[in-house]
């Protein structure tokens, strides 16, 4: 408890003079009728206005060491998220050996990032709690009783207790951007983007579409990044839509969710060769947007029976 209250207390002191964006997001596997694997995310963040890169200094040793000046915008912000991970089967009480285990992940991160027109960084740094004292337990339990959905009864087979830290880079090259109907334009782009933490370490690469307008003033901001949201409200015309798609393939070292101490022996082995896909629409309106996706990924343990997940994402953003 003590630890949740310290993050929410760093995330809300965080001073409101450059603050430009709140935004809350939610994710479930719902979406596409399941209740395993990653089951549920849900985020609180802030996120500054893009200013010139030289106006307000440096806000992290990684954005001075990343980041050049001859780029022409930087930002940067802070949030909080509660992720969590059960197995395909959630109404069994006793462990279960062969499916991947309950794990619950409460961060605070921070990030930073530099865009132009053709060329954008962001980087992470995130520190946080897997395990019981990450409160996922408790959250699912009061989500499903409000639902009426099953109660899940394997919390007490946890990843137990484990302090997190995570560092994340990633960098976004156009490759192609021109006019299209409505005086619109659509656009593709490739990124990278790299992790370093005893949750995750990874290494991954895709490429990004988008079709909308003004989209050399935003480019960069969609992120393939858990939770990270550029501010666009600036950037965009009321009343008017941005269309995306994601694909991503890379390779994963290690993963916490499964490899973490439990009070069983598990079998699990998780699968180091990782894909995922995503498309979404954002409507932006007079102080805010809305955005809301599909997301999915191959399976992330290599004795899980199925091939695919999903789930679906919904975010509000609000401007100040």
């Amino acid at each position: 408890m003590s630890l949740r209250f310290y993050l929410l207390f760093s995330f809300l002191s965080v001073p409101a003079v450059n603050a430009s964006q709140f935004y809350f997001q939610l994710e479930n596997d719902v979406t596409f009728n399941e209740d395993g694997n990653y089951s549920n995310g849900m985020i609180v963040g802030w996120e500054s206005t893009a200013v010139p890169f030289e106006s307000i200094g440096v806000k992290n040793w990684l954005q001075g060491f990343l980041f050049k000046k001859q780029y022409s915008k930087q930002a940067w912000g802070l949030k909080v998220s509660q992720r969590m991970w059960t197995p395909n089967e959630i109404k069994i009480a006793d462990a279960q050996p062969d499916d991947r285990p309950y794990a619950g992940l409460l961060e605070l991160e921070q990030h930073a990032a530099v865009y132009s027109g053709n060329l954008a960084q962001k980087s992470w740094l995130a520190v946080g709690v897997i395990g019981p004292s990450s409160g996922t337990e408790q959250l699912q339990g009061s989500i499903h009783k409000i639902i009426g959905a099953s109660t899940p009864l394997g919390w007490e087979h946890q990843i137990e207790n484990t302090a997190t830290m995570q560092l994340a880079y990633e960098i976004d090259y156009l490759l192609l951007r021109h006019p299209a109907l409505f005086n619109s334009q659509w656009e593709i782009s490739s990124f990278s983007h790299s992790a370093l933490g005893n949750v995750r370490s990874e290494l991954n690469a895709g490429l990004t579409v988008r079709w909308g307008t003004r989209l050399e003033q935003s480019f960069g901001r969609l992120s393939s990044h858990f939770g990270h949201v550029g501010n666009l409200n600036k950037v965009t015309s009321p009343h008017s839509l941005l269309f995306y798609t994601q694909v991503k393939a890379g390779y994963r070292f290690n993963d916490l969710t499964m490899e973490g101490d439990l009070p069983y022996e598990s079998r699990v082995e998780f699968n180091p060769q990782q894909a995922s896909a995503t498309t979404g629409l954002s409507y932006f309106f007079s102080g805010g947007s809305l955005t809301w996706s599909f997301n999915f990924y191959n399976k992330e343990y290599l004795s899980d029976t199925k091939q695919w997940h999903g789930y679906g994402l919904l975010q509000l953003a609000l401007s100040l």
